[in-house]
């Protein structure tokens, strides 16, 4: 999907003066943006489109460990991949490896363990994006309303199911849990 230029043009100056920091996500700022807000709700459901949040953040990274984003509550979290080169948003529980280049998106629940990774690469090694440019990420959030949870099947946790939270451990290279 296009983004607007204004943000095509915000993401490439973000991606030559990212963090040098390979295998962390770095927020680089909060912002409003209507454009970028009209051509989310296109492409989104309409009943997602509906729930989008007018908050954005920017995230870069230089690849990204295993990690979960279980800080955001209530949400689903996108990413909107605006500049980089391509990867895949990795989730290690189910395996799936998703697509990122620029004009990509992903939807997804933050506490599910996953990774920003090159397509040949099963784990994670700091090594290997040491001198690696970064991916921008224009990040916004769904409101986790009843619709939303029905069209994800998103059920309510069971009260003695094993919650995930900040403070739970994910290994970086693989995204086990604990």
């Amino acid at each position: 999907m296009r983004p607007p230029a204004g943000l095509q043009q915000q993401a490439s100056e973000l991606a030559a003066d990212a963090p040098a920091t390979p295998g962390r996500v770095h927020s680089l700022g909060h912002f409003k943006d209507e454009a970028g807000t009209l051509v989310l709700r296109a492409c989104l459901p309409p009943s997602s489109a509906a729930l989008l949040r007018p908050q954005f953040e920017w995230y870069g990274c230089r690849g990204a460990g295993f990690h979960t984003d279980a800080h955001y509550d209530c949400v689903l979290f996108g990413a909107w991949c605006l500049a980089g080169p391509k990867r895949e948003v990795v989730f290690a529980r189910s395996g799936l490896r998703l697509s990122c280049a620029a004009g990509d998106l992903v939807v997804f629940d933050p506490f599910e363990p996953h990774a920003v990774l090159d397509a040949s690469r099963p784990h994670y090694h700091r090594e290997h994006y040491l001198d690696s440019p970064a991916s921008i990420f224009l990040a916004f959030e769904l409101e986790l309303e009843a619709s939303l949870r029905e069209q994800f099947g998103i059920a309510e946790p069971a009260p003695d199911a094993f919650r995930i939270s900040s403070a739970t451990a994910v290994n970086a290279e693989t995204g086990a849990i604990g």
